[in-house]
């Protein structure tokens, strides 16, 4: 059975998440059973876009401080690093670690923060989907990924976390060529899966003392929740974060595509969990994000009816400034600036969500268009 560690940490104060982090893992065994000395060790936190810790939308500084320095003590070398989304650049990752916390992070600690930006070609034989993967040579070179996932509801996979978090390997624009091929629901998490089987993390820490429910991963709204999870298996971490929340693990599409893959019953009982109780920890008014109908299976002339009239769709609000950011992520270029202003081309737009997700100003609502609601704002 695949183990998951919970701990209850109910705040970023650095000492108390030092203790719950390093609780988690020594109820694992320890950092020393995942990393020996001299191994070059990559942490992966979730680092979506230039935002700072309290709105909830990257992993916390003080998470990632904690899970550095128990690596440090086994005599592990670290490197921070993560490609967010949209353009993956030095200067670009120059924001995001300051403007996160990391920069700071990284000179408290003495860990590298990574600026190569190089991306290469490698075979993914045993891959379901993807049989090559372009991914950014940060991820490939360490002996050791841990993966620092921030829980998080998500427009399009409805929640994002262990597995979500390894999209991260995967740089810059070659993000929005998988959204721009992969359209439904299933084909882009069986390629989600592919990707984190590919990139095998060691370890799976995830931040959900403050998670984010409603309109994530990016415009949501901070909910405590007041815990640490950790594995060695990200699938088993993500049902128990799901069953934490109380979304279905089986309504998350990653979930779903691992169970009909083997990876996974989908069943709580199948896992094995130590320290505090979950039962305990359980949360109330999480709420998830509103689904759209999966069309990908049916005929052309219903799939495309259906995109225009029940689909959940980006939509632009008064708050847009015209800074060009959803146009510039667009996988399928949908979306132009006009008259200072973005103006969406829903015929042309494969409901992704990139523009919604990565928009500074959160002036992307979405909403269903046969009944004029809106869902996400």
């Amino acid at each position: 059975m695949d183990q998951v560690a919970l701990v209850r940490c109910e705040q970023y104060d650095l000492d108390k998440v030092r203790a719950a982090v390093r609780r988690s893992v020594d109820l694992l065994g320890g950092m020393q059973r995942y990393v020996s000395r001299g191994a070059r060790v990559l942490i992966k936190p979730n680092l979506l876009q230039a935002s700072a810790p309290e709105e909830a939308i990257v992993t916390h500084p003080t998470v990632v401080q904690a899970v550095v320095e128990l690596v440090q003590e086994v005599g592990g070398e670290v490197t921070i690093g993560d490609s967010p989304g949209g353009s993956f650049t030095p200067s670009k990752l120059r924001r995001i670690y300051e403007r996160s916390g990391l920069q700071e992070v990284a000179q408290a600690t003495g860990a590298t923060l990574n600026f190569d930006t190089e991306a290469v070609t490698r075979a993914h034989p045993t891959g379901h989907l993807i049989k090559r993967l372009t991914v950014g040579r940060y991820a490939i070179e360490p002996d050791v990924i841990i993966s620092l996932p921030k829980l998080k509801t998500h427009g399009f996979m409805r929640f994002t976390g262990a597995v979500k978090n390894l999209f991260g390997v995967i740089p810059g624009t070659a993000k929005m060529g998988y959204h721009a091929t992969l359209v439904t629901a299933d084909r882009f998490a069986n390629m989600l899966v592919d990707v984190v089987t590919f990139a095998q993390p060691t370890l799976v820490i995830m931040d959900a003392i403050v998670g984010m429910d409603g309109d994530g991963p990016a415009a949501g709204r901070p909910f405590p929740i007041g815990v640490i999870l950790s594995s060695a298996d990200s699938i088993a971490l993500d049902l128990a974060a799901t069953e934490l929340v109380g979304i279905d693990p089986l309504s998350v599409p990653v979930l779903k595509v691992a169970t009909q893959r083997g990876l996974t019953s989908g069943h709580l009982t199948d896992i094995e969990l130590v320290g505090d109780p979950l039962d305990a920890a359980r949360v109330t008014g999480f709420r998830p994000p509103k689904s759209s109908p999966d069309l990908g299976a049916m005929p052309a002339w219903v799939r495309n009816l259906g995109t225009r009239l029940l689909v959940t769709s980006p939509r632009v609000t008064p708050a847009c400034i015209g800074c060009g950011v959803c146009a510039q992520n667009c996988p399928v270029q949908a979306i132009r600036i006009e008259n200072g202003r973005a103006q969406i081309h829903l015929s042309t737009c494969i409901r992704c969500y990139c523009c919604h997700e990565l928009c500074p100003e959160h002036a992307i609502e979405l909403h269903q268009p046969w009944l004029g609601r809106v869902f996400i704002r």
